[in-house]
C-alpha cells in the first residue's frame, strides 16, 4: 500500500472521517503539553509494540514534531498493509493553523 504526505488542510479533512485515527508520535510529555484534538499518543519508539493493537481497517494519520518520524511511521506501516498518511510539518503546522 502507498502512504501519503499531506498538508494541514487535507489532514483536517481526513481526521473528521469515522474510520480515521490520529496518532501523535511525540513523547507522552509533549503530548500532554499540547496535541491535536482527538489524537491518541503512541510515542514513535513504542509504535512497533503497539502495531498488534492497530486494526488494519482504519486510516492512520500520523504526526510528530516536524514531520520526519511520522513520515517514517507512515512508510513502515503502509508496507504492512495499513492505510497511512503523514502530516507535513507535524504539530508545528497544526498549531500554526489552529
Amino acid at each position: 500500500m502507498e502512504f501519503q504526505a499531506i498538508g494541514i488542510r487535507e489532514f483536517n479533512t481526513y481526521r473528521k472521517r469515522p474510520d480515521a485515527w490520529v496518532i501523535d508520535l511525540r513523547s507522552r510529555e509533549e503530548f500532554e503539553e499540547v496535541h491535536v484534538e482527538g489524537a491518541r499518543n503512541i510515542p514513535y519508539g513504542d509504535l512497533k509494540a503497539f502495531r498488534k493493537y492497530l486494526p488494519k481497517d482504519k486510516l492512520y494519520l500520523f504526526y510528530c514534531d516536524r514531520g520526519s518520524s511520522s513520515l517514517m511511521a507512515a512508510k513502515d506501516l503502509s508496507r504492512e498493509g495499513y492505510r497511512t498518511m503523514s502530516l507535513v510539518g507535524g504539530i508545528q503546522a497544526a498549531l500554526q493553523n489552529a
